[in-house]
C-alpha cells in the first residue's frame, strides 16, 4: 500500500519567492529487488534541515512518485541502504531503472529530464565514488604545492567531461549553472579545509598555509540562485563561517561566540548566502544551549525579506527550547546540606559555581566525586565554590555514602531525579555539571567533568575573564 508523507520536501519549503506549483512524475522499475518501499528524501538545508521523505510501494520491482516541484531542486532517491542524487525541475517526467545492491553503478533515466540525471550520476560515480579524486585519505598528505595540483587537475578534468557530455546531451541552464558551482565548491572547499584535515589525522609533519593561500575565497561567487542548489554548497558555507571567525581571532568557548560569527557573516557574505548562514548560526547557538544572544539575533533575522516561513521555523525551536541555556539564569534552590543546614545557589553570588547532580548508585558518579573533591582543593583559594547535589531517592543512602567517604565542600540533598529542581535544570541522567557564571547566569551547560585534566583551566580563565571585565 502507498505511503505518502504530509510534508513537502524541505526544500521546496526553502525558496524565498512564490512559483506557479508544478509537477513531477518518476516511475521506475528495481531489478532483483527485495524491498518493499522506496523513497525520495530533501538534502540537508540550512534553512529547513529536517529531513522530509515521500514513500512509493514497490509492486512487482515497479514504483511511480508523483511530487508538487515549484523550483529546481536536487534530492535524495533512497531504496534499501543505497542512495543517488536526483534532480527535479517542474515538468519533468523521469523514467529509471537501476539493479538492486549495484544502484550507483547500473542507473538509467529516460523521459524529460534524463539528460541531467544521467550527468548527475556519472558525475557522482567518477568524482565522489572513486578514491583517486579524493583527498582522503591519500592527497591529504601532499604538500601544499601538490595538492593544489591534484586540485587544479580534478577541477580541469570535471569542467572537460561536463562541457563533452553536455555538447552531446543538452542539459538546462540552471542545471549548468549548478553542475559549474558544484565543480567550484568541491574546488574550495577542500582547498579551505586541507590544513584542518591534516591536524585531524595527526600526520607527523604540520603545514602552515603560504601567503595568499585563501586569496582564492575573495573571487568565490556564492549570490546565485543555482548555486545554492549545488550539493557541497550547505558543507562548504559551515566550513567558511567557521574560517571567518577563525580570522577574526573567535573563540568557541567564548559566551558570545555566536552573536560575533553572526555579526562578521552578516557582514562578509551577501543575498541569500548571508541568510543562510544567519539561520545556521541561530539553530547552532540553540543546539549548543547558547541562548543569550538568541532573542536579538532572532529579530535581526527577520528584517530579511521572504523569509517568514524560516523566521516562524527558528522562532518555535526557541520558544520550545527548555529554557536554560548559556547566558539564561540558573534556577535558585535551598536544599539541606549534610549537616542539615539550609544552603541557596544565590549564596554563591559572586562566585563561580561548578555545580554538580550525582547519585550514589551511579559507576561513574562515585569514579568522578574523589576527582571533584580535588577539583574543590585546588580551587578552594579562587572565587569559585564547587556544589554537589545527591539526588538519591534514598535520603539515608546519600548520608552513608557522604559520611563515609569522607565528602567534604557543598554537599546537598535532592530527593530523585523527578524533583521539580531537576527538571528545571533538564536533568535527564547523571552525573550532569553546569558552570554558574557570578551573577547567577548560566555560563556551561556541558563544562569539562572534574575527571578532565583541563577542567580547572576552564574553570579559571572564566575567573579571569571576571576580573578582567571589572578594571
Amino acid at each position: 500500500m502507498k505511503r505518502t508523507l504530509t510534508l513537502l520536501l524541505a526544500c521546496m519549503l526553502a525558496t524565498h519567492y512564490l512559483f506557479a506549483q508544478s509537477t513531477v512524475i518518476v516511475t521506475g522499475k528495481v531489478q532483483k529487488g527485495q524491498g518493499d518501499d522506496i523513497f525520495i528524501a530533501s538534502l540537508p538545508s540550512l534553512l529547513f534541515p529536517e529531513e522530509q521523505r515521500t514513500f512509493a510501494e514497490v509492486n512487482k520491482g515497479h514504483f511511480r512518485f508523483e511530487l508538487p516541484v515549484s523550483k529546481p531542486t536536487t534530492v535524495e532517491l533512497v531504496y534499501g541502504d543505497e542512495s543517488v542524487p536526483l534532480y527535479l525541475e517542474p515538468g519533468f517526467e523521469l523514467q529509471v531503472t537501476f539493479a538492486a545492491g549495484k544502484m550507483l553503478k547500473t542507473l538509467k533515466y529516460s523521459g524529460r529530464g534524463a539528460n541531467e540525471n544521467n550527468y548527475l550520476t556519472l558525475h557522482t560515480y567518477r568524482f565522489d565514488e572513486e578514491e583517486d579524486y579524493q583527498t582522503l585519505p591519500d592527497n591529504v598528505r601532499l604538500s601544499e604545492k601538490a595538492f593544489l595540483q591534484f586540485l587544479d587537475y580534478r577541477k580541469e578534468d570535471q569542467l572537460a567531461i561536463f562541457e563533452k557530455k553536455i555538447e552531446a546531451s543538452p542539459v538546462s541552464d540552471h542545471f549548468r549553472k549548478m553542475i559549474l558551482a558544484e565543480i567550484e565548491y568541491s574546488y574550495a572547499n577542500d582547498r579551505l579545509t586541507f590544513f584542518e584535515m591534516r591536524e585531524q589525522m595527526r600526520l607527523p609533519v604540520q603545514l602552515q598555509p603560504s601567503a595568499g593561500y585563501f586569496d582564492f575565497l575573495d573571487d568565490l561567487e556564492m549570490e546565485q540562485p543555482a548555486s545554492l542548489d549545488a550539493i557541497s554548497f550547505p558543507t562548504l558555507l559551515r566550513n567558511y563561517i567557521r574560517f571567518i571567525g577563525q580570522q577574526a581571532q573567535l573563540e568557541p568557548s567564548d559566551i558570545h561566540y555566536y552573536k560575533k560569527v553572526y555579526n562578521e557573516v552578516s557582514y562578509t557574505l551577501q543575498d541569500q548566502a548571508r541568510v543562510m548562514a544567519q539561520a545556521y548560526l541561530i539553530r547552532l547557538s540553540l543546539q549548543q544551549g547558547n541562548v543569550l544572544h538568541l532573542p536579538a539575533m532572532l529579530q535581526d533575522f527577520g528584517q530579511n525579506e521572504g523569509i517568514a516561513a524560516v523566521h516562524a521555523n527558528l522562532l518555535r525551536q526557541y520558544e520550545s527550547h527548555p529554557g536554560l541555556g548559556i547566558g539564561s539564569t540558573a534556577p535558585d534552590f535551598s536544599l539541606q546540606d549534610i549537616n542539615g543546614q539550609q544552603v541557596s545557589l544565590s549564596d554563591f553570588k559572586g562566585k563561580i559555581v561548578y555545580l554538580s547532580f550525582w547519585r550514589t548508585d551511579c559507576g561513574l558518579c562515585m569514579v568522578e566525586q574523589p576527582h571533584a573533591q580535588e577539583l574543590a582543593r585546588k580551587l578552594q583559594s579562587h572565587d569559585v565554590a564547587l556544589i554537589n547535589i545527591g539526588v538519591d531517592e534514598n535520603e539515608q543512602a546519600w548520608r552513608s555514602v557522604v559520611q563515609s567517604r569522607g565528602f567534604g565542600g557543598v554537599q546537598l540533598y535532592l530527593k530523585g531525579q523527578n524533583h521539580e529542581l531537576a527538571r528545571r535544570y533538564g536533568l535527564k541522567d547523571v552525573p550532569a555539571y553546569f558552570l554558574i557564571d557570578e551573577d547567577g547566569t548560566i555560563l556551561s551547560t556541558k563544562p569539562r567533568r572534574p575527571i578532565d585534566r583541563e577542567v580547572e583551566k576552564e574553570i579559571l580563565q572564566h575567573v579571569m575573564d571576571n576580573r578582567a571585565s571589572r578594571r
